[in-house]
């Protein structure tokens, strides 16, 4: 069901239905619609709402995790890692970390994209087959050059 979830959403968001932190009512009375229908439940808005909240709170504290001392970064795995150490003194002081340690993050690339602060949104968005080579081109800027500007008094 999550994996729905985050799908429809992260589609949306590539379509720019994301305004900064919050999805169109379009978006999420999709997500409503097509989990009634998948999976022959009820779905509503507050449902949808809370497990976006939800789905929050899982990537604030997967990036304070990353964000910390002592912990990697597995891209192909999308997994957090860290040595048996690390992780010991990291669960025993937060509990709430231990399901993201050394295990694959399930839906990680959707998050992203749902929930994640750093993207852009709208007509900026790439998706991942839009990155194209660019070439850089360097200038140099001579230092040597002094310019001076004449004021007229105006009176």
């Amino acid at each position: 069901m999550e994996h729905l979830f985050l799908e429809i959403l992260a589609e949306e968001a590539q379509r720019g239905n994301k305004l900064s932190n919050t999805f169109k009512a379009v978006s999420i009375n999709r997500v409503t619609e097509a989990i009634s229908e998948r999976f022959q439940v009820q779905c509503n808005v507050k449902h949808v709402e809370n497990h976006l909240r939800t789905v929050k709170t899982k990537w604030q504290i997967i990036c304070t995790i990353r964000g910390e001392n002592g912990f990697g970064w597995d891209d192909n795995m999308k997994m957090i890692t860290c040595d048996r150490a690390t992780y010991d003194v990291a669960v025993m002081a937060h509990k709430k970390y231990e399901p993201f340690l050394n295990k694959s993050i399930d839906h990680y690339d959707e998050m992203t994209f749902v929930v994640g602060k750093d993207m852009a949104i709208g007509s900026f968005a790439k998706t991942f087959s839009d990155n194209e080579e660019t070439e850089e081109v360097r200038t140099k800027v001579s230092s040597s050059g002094t310019s001076k500007c004449k004021r007229k008094n105006v009176q």
